[in-house]
């Protein structure tokens, strides 16, 4: 009777939590993943283990060596929708990305990268900070406050910020996805970045991202922008325009209350944060990169 007392909790934890194994005569990989909080089975827990446990065994010891963390094959066959042999090439395209964009220098421990970053941040024009009621990071992002033209630091910079945002996240709340607020205040077709940028933008969030993007809040957008999004349209595919929502005046604010306390969100976008601190760059780049800048949860004084 104990024996089946226990094989019974045994199966009542498997409801909780997926089991990633892949059996290598080599290595002996066995991979656990952490329960998915907050975000729900797609494909049936039995289907979903079975599948990353195909990818995963379709992986070379190195490659399993460079997952990001041990939910990547999840995203990845959730992302193709359940097809293995689309998100085996999917996710092995993304991890020999992440080695050769130099992920671990973005994400700190190299200087020069550093100061990059810090440059390209120096305006203000993208930070991570709070979250949706949910503990979902938050991305700002304003496009008029672009400093630089230079396309490989631009994408550096993004990257460090989606690090940010999913390390913020997993910290506060043990969730997977980020949310981005772009704010559209000031910007004029100068300020939009060559259609090559916006391509590699979206690229690298669709193809080396998936699965991440909770929703995208464009705010404050005006009319020139339909000149731009008329272009960058054509490219974002279907998945990623069903969390894409526009903003307009108080129906605007309507749709982002839906999701988040406006006591936590910037005036400029439609809250009503009137305390919060105006972004400091060298404190946001002085603090872990689990933190979100002015972190509810951390005492900025100390």
């Amino acid at each position: 009777e104990e024996e089946e007392e226990e094989e019974e909790e045994e199966m009542s934890e498997e409801l909780h939590q997926i089991t990633l194994s892949a059996n290598n005569n080599n290595t002996g990989t066995s991979l656990v993943e952490h329960e998915f909080v907050g975000e729900p089975v797609m494909f049936g827990e039995q289907a979903e283990r079975e599948g990353c446990e195909e990818i995963l065994a379709a992986l070379t010891p190195s490659e399993k060596e460079k997952l990001a963390d041990p939910n990547m094959p999840l995203r990845h066959f959730r992302a193709e929708k359940g097809k293995t042999d689309k998100a085996i090439k999917k996710i092995k395209a993304t991890i020999a990305w992440r080695e050769e964009f130099g992920m671990e220098k973005i994400k700190g421990g190299d200087e020069e990268m550093r100061k990059i970053v810090m440059k390209e941040s120096e305006t203000g024009k993208m930070y991570v900070r709070g979250y949706d009621e949910e503990g979902r990071a938050i991305i700002y992002m304003r496009p008029a406050k672009e400093n630089t033209h230079v396309e490989l630091d631009n994408m550096r910079d993004l990257v460090y910020h989606l690090e940010r945002a999913i390390a913020s996240t997993l910290r506060k709340s043990g969730k997977e996805k980020f949310n981005m607020i772009i704010d559209y205040d000031g910007f004029k077709l100068r300020n939009a970045p060559p259609l090559s940028t916006s391509k590699f933008t979206l690229n690298i969030l669709q193809k080396h991202y998936p699965e991440r993007l909770h929703r995208a809040y464009l705010c404050n957008p005006p009319l020139v922008f339909r000149t731009c999004w008329a272009l960058i349209q054509p490219f974002v595919d279907p998945v990623t325009k069903e969390k894409i929502v526009f903003c307009h005046g108080k129906s605007g604010v309507e749709k982002m209350k839906e999701r988040m306390d406006m006591d936590t969100i910037e005036v400029s976008v439609g809250g009503t944060g009137t305390n919060l601190r105006e972004f400091d760059m060298q404190e946001y780049f002085d603090t872990p990169l689990n933190v979100t800048f002015d972190d509810p949860d951390i005492d900025s004084s100390k």
